[in-house]
């Protein structure tokens, strides 16, 4: 599937080199979706970093707490 995008895209590209009208359409339009696409990956890659999770300090880390449930197990045991 691979080799069939980048035949494809390098048809299109070989297409876009070329003067006649079909080539300045085709330029233009490889402009306009390298742009999307640009814009597009700067908008994920916002998202990912503003979904990160916070940042735990070693304390938070260690000092896990047991349910209330386990603890009411514990005691009548």
């Amino acid at each position: 599937m691979d080799n069939i995008a980048k035949s494809g895209l390098r048809f299109v590209k070989d297409r876009a080199r070329r003067t006649d009208p079909v080539g300045e359409a085709t330029y233009r339009a490889l402009g306009l979706v390298s742009e999307g696409l640009d814009l597009a990956g700067k908008a994920l890659r916002q998202l990912g970093e503003a979904t990160q999770p916070p940042a735990r300090t070693t304390k938070e880390l260690s000092g896990t707490k047991k349910p209330a449930a386990a603890k009411a197990r514990a005691k009548s045991a």
